[in-house]
C-alpha cells in the first residue's frame, strides 16, 4: 500500500493524466446521476486501472466492489472525482487530501463561479489539497477525456460510442458543455483528439497548465483553446513562444470580447485597447491564432493536423454550381484571401476539359465540355491542385448526382498532391453518404461556407506570420523625467514629455484670460489653435473648447471670450485654468497613438484613424511594447486609411518613416513605465510630406508599485 506521504510533492499533468487507479465519489448505477454516467464511462471505454466506487450505500455497483469512502480503498486512488452538492466538497476533498490522492476532479458549482462566499470556500478547498501535495482540476468543470490514455472522466452524452477517436489534438476549455459538443462535432467529422480538458475555475490547476503538457505531449501536433479569462498572463506568452518552437499550431477562440472595462473615459486609448484587444495584439505577436467560431477552430485543427507544418497563401475553389463558386469568392474576397491565379500549363490542362471561360479559378465543376468524363471531380481537382501556387483546396458542394463519388475524387486528388482540401457539404440529407465517405478517410469537412472560410483565413494568417526582428525587443532608452506618485498632465505638460522623448509637438504657450492671449499670439506665430485648459474637460472639441484657424491677435482675444462663455453653459462646473495658444500644424493625414499599460499583459501601445471619428472608426491596431521600426510599419499598412499615405487624389506623400520613429519612441516610453498604471495619447498625430506633428496630448499616471 502506497503511504499518503509519497505523493506529498505534486506530480506533473502528463502523470496525473496517465491515473492507475480511479475512485469515483458518489458512484451509482442509476445513469440519472453523475456519478452513474461517469463510471459507466469508465467501463464502457474499458480503462486500464483500477476503478473504485464510491458508495456508502452498496457493496456493488456494476459487479465492482463499492467502498463506503476513499479511506476505505486496498489501495490510495490516484485520481478522484466527485460531483457532490457544494455543502459536502470540502469533506470529500479533504478525505481525498488525508488519503493520499494524487488529483481530484471537482464537478461541483457555485464556487467562485458565484459568490464571495463560494470563492472563500473554493480558497479553502484548494489550500487543503495543496497542503496535501494534491492536485485539483476544476471546481464547476466537466471533467476530462484523454483518447490517448484511454480515461474517460466525464459524463458528456457525447461519449455514447463504441470507441474514442483519436487524432494528435488536445483541447483545453474553460466551458465543459462546450468540451462535449466539440467532441461530439469532432466524432461526426470522423476525427478525435488526443486529451480534452475542462479546467472550469481554475481554483489549482489552470489553463496554462495544460497548454503546457500539450507542448511537450509527443502525441499532439495541434492545441485549441476555448479562453473566458487568462490567469496568467505572462506564462501565456511564454508558452505561445514554446508552442512555436516545437512546431505546434495553438489555436484559439475567446469569449468576452466587450467587456465593460472599455468604456474607460480619460482616453480613447483606454477605450480602444480593451482587454480582448490587448490579448489579440499579443496572440498577433506570438502567432496565437485567434479565431471568431469554435467549430471553424475544430475544421481548422483538423486539417492542419493532417498536414503538419503546411502553409496556406492562395486558394482553389472548386464548386458544383456556379452560383456558390461565386458566393464563395465573393467570401474569399472580403476575409482578404488571395484565389490562385493559375499558371499557362495549369490552364492549358484544365482547358481540356472545360468550356472557354470555365478552366479558371474558381472552377465550376459542371462547366465540362462533354458530358461524361470519367472521374471527372478528380480529374480536375488533380490538374488544379497541381498548379505550384496552389495551397489549398475549398470544395463548395451542392446538390448533384454520386456527391459521395464526388467527394472522395475531390479527397483523393488533394491527398495526392499532398495538400489539404476543406469540403463545405451544403445539401442536407443529400450529402449524407459523401460526409459518411469524408468521415470514413478522416477528411475535414462543414456545411458551412462561413465556417470554412474563417479557418482558411486563419490558417493564412498563422501561415504568414514572421518572427520580428532582434531589434524589435528592444528600444531606444529616452532621457524622460517622470512625475512622481499619481498624477495627471494637462496638455502643455504631457507635450512636453513628448518632446523630451523625442516626439515632434507643435510650439504653444498657456495663457491666464484673453488680454494675456492677444500678447502672446504674435511670439507664438500665426495661424493658431486655441484649446480650454481644464483638468475636468477631457474631450475638449464636444463642449467647444477648441478654436481653429485664428489668424490675428484680436481674433485669439475674440475666441477666447466666446469659448469661455460656450464652457460655462455647457460645463459649468468645470475648472478653468488657461487656454492654450498653439501654432497651427499642417498635415495630411490624422493618426492616433496612443499607450497604456493593460492589466495582463502589460504596456501597449495604440495605433490607428485619428481626429474626431477615432471611437466612430475604430481603426486601430495595438502593439505590445516596446515596438520595432518593421512591426510600426506593419501595423501602420494595415490600416484602412493606409492608402493615403501614399498620396489619394493628388495629394502628397506622407512620410511614413516619421509616423514609425513616434511609435518606436512611444514603445520605447511605454516599457520605460515599468508595472506602473498609465495612459498617453497623441490625438490627432498629424502626418505630413516633410514630417509629423503632434497637436494634442494627454497623460495619467497611477501611483508607482511598491
Amino acid at each position: 500500500m502506497r503511504a499518503p506521504e509519497e505523493t506529498r510533492t505534486p506530480l506533473p499533468v502528463a502523470d496525473l493524466l496517465r491515473p492507475r487507479s480511479v475512485a469515483v465519489i458518489g458512484a451509482s448505477e442509476d445513469q440519472g446521476k453523475f456519478g452513474g454516467r461517469v463510471l459507466a464511462m469508465l467501463l464502457r471505454h474499458r480503462f486500464g486501472g483500477t476503478l473504485y466506487p464510491i458508495n456508502p450505500n452498496r457493496d456493488t455497483l456494476f459487479g465492482l466492489r463499492a467502498y463506503a469512502s476513499v479511506a476505505d480503498t486496498p489501495d490510495v486512488p490516484d485520481m478522484a472525482i466527485m460531483a457532490v452538492p457544494q455543502p459536502q466538497v470540502k469533506a470529500r476533498v479533504a478525505e481525498c487530501a488525508a488519503r493520499g490522492v494524487r488529483c481530484a476532479i471537482v464537478i461541483t458549482a457555485r464556487f467562485s463561479d458565484a459568490d464571495a462566499a463560494g470563492r472563500a470556500l473554493e480558497e479553502e478547498i484548494v489550500a487543503i489539497a495543496r497542503a496535501a501535495g494534491m492536485r485539483l482540476i476544476g471546481p464547476n468543470c466537466l471533467g476530462v477525456i484523454s483518447p490517448r490514455n484511454q480515461l474517460v472522466l466525464c459524463s458528456s452524452p457525447a461519449l455514447e460510442i463504441e470507441r474514442l477517436p483519436r487524432s494528435p489534438i488536445g483541447f483545453v476549455t474553460q466551458s465543459g458543455a462546450l468540451m462535449g459538443t466539440l467532441f461530439d462535432r469532432a466524432v461526426a467529422m470522423g476525427v478525435g483528439f488526443t486529451h480534452c480538458v475542462s479546467v472550469g475555475n481554475q481554483a489549482d490547476l489552470e489553463l496554462c497548465d495544460f497548454i503546457e503538457f500539450l507542448i511537450d505531449d509527443p502525441d499532439t501536433a495541434v492545441i485549441c483553446a476555448y479562453i473566458e479569462g487568462i490567469k496568467s498572463p505572462a506564462r501565456f506568452r511564454a508558452l505561445a513562444a514554446r508552442a512555436r518552437a516545437a512546431g505546434k499550431p495553438w489555436l484559439v477562440v475567446k469569449a468576452g470580447r466587450t467587456a465593460a472595462g472599455r468604456q474607460a473615459a480619460f482616453s480613447h486609448t483606454a477605450s480602444l485597447a480593451g482587454d480582448f484587444a490587448a490579448l489579440e495584439a499579443v496572440c498577433r505577436a506570438e502567432n496565437v491564432v485567434l479565431l471568431d467560431d469554435v467549430f471553424a477552430m475544430l475544421l481548422l485543427a483538423a486539417a492542419m493536423a493532417r498536414h503538419p507544418g503546411h502553409r496556406v497563401r492562395d486558394t482553389v475553389l472548386l464548386s458544383t454550381s456556379g452560383g456558390s463558386a461565386a458566393l464563395g469568392a465573393d467570401k474569399l474576397a472580403a476575409a482578404q484571401l488571395p484565389m490562385t491565379r493559375f499558371d499557362a500549363d495549369t490552364r492549358a490542362r484544365l482547358a481540356t476539359l472545360y468550356v472557354p471561360g470555365q478552366a479558371d479559378n474558381p472552377v465550376d465543376l459542371f462547366g465540362a465540355k462533354v458530358a461524361e468524363v470519367p472521374d471527372f471531380a478528380y480529374q480536375s481537382t488533380r490538374l488544379a491542385m497541381a498548379d505550384p501556387r496552389a495551397d489549398l483546396c475549398l470544395a463548395v458542394i451542392t446538390t448533384a448526382p454520386d456527391l459521395a463519388g464526388m467527394a472522395a475524387g475531390i479527397a483523393r486528388a488533394a491527398d495526392e498532391a499532398g495538400k489539404p482540401v476543406i469540403h463545405v457539404m451544403q445539401p442536407a440529407r443529400l450529402a449524407d453518404g459523401a460526409r459518411a465517405v469524408l468521415a470514413q478517410a478522416g477528411q475535414p469537412f462543414t456545411d458551412g461556407l462561413g465556417e470554412a472560410v474563417e479557418a482558411v483565413r486563419a490558417w493564412a494568417a498563422w501561415s504568414a506570420w514572421r518572427p520580428a526582428p532582434a531589434a524589435a525587443r528592444g528600444g531606444p532608452r529616452l532621457a524622460v523625467s517622470l512625475p512622481a506618485g499619481a498624477a495627471v498632465l494637462d496638455e502643455a505638460a504631457a507635450k512636453a514629455l513628448l518632446a523630451l522623448a523625442g516626439i515632434p509637438v507643435n510650439a504653444g504657450t498657456v495663457v491666464a484670460h484673453a488680454e494675456a492671449a492677444r500678447q502672446a499670439a504674435p511670439s507664438v506665430g500665426f495661424p493658431l489653435a486655441l484649446k480650454v485648459v481644464s483638468p475636468d474637460i477631457v474631450h475638449k472639441s464636444e463642449v467647444g473648447g477648441v478654436a481653429l484657424n485664428l489668424r490675428s491677435a484680436q481674433e485669439v482675444a475674440d475666441a477666447v471670450g466666446a469659448m469661455a462663455a460656450r464652457i460655462a453653459a455647457a460645463r459649468p462646473d468645470a475648472r478653468i485654468e488657461g487656454w492654450f495658444l498653439q501654432r497651427m500644424a499642417g498635415g495630411e493625414v490624422e493618426l492616433l497613438v496612443g499607450a497604456r499599460r493593460d492589466p495582463q499583459f502589460g504596456p501597449m501601445v495604440v495605433v490607428g484613424s485619428g481626429g474626431v471619428l477615432v471611437e466612430l472608426l475604430r481603426d486601430v491596431v495595438l502593439l505590445p511594447a516596446p515596438v520595432g521600426a518593421a512591426a510600426a510599419r506593419a501595423a501602420l499598412a494595415s490600416l484602412r486609411l493606409a492608402p493615403l499615405f501614399a498620396g489619394y487624389r493628388g495629394a502628397a506623400p506622407v512620410d511614413l518613416e516619421a509616423a514609425v520613429d513616434v511609435l518606436v519612441r512611444f514603445g520605447a516610453l511605454a516599457a520605460q513605465m515599468g508595472e506602473r498604471d498609465f495612459e498617453i495619447e497623441v490625438n490627432p498625430l498629424r502626418l505630413g510630406a516633410d514630417g509629423c506633428v503632434a497637436v494634442d496630448a494627454r497623460a495619467r499616471f497611477g501611483e508607482e508599485p511598491q
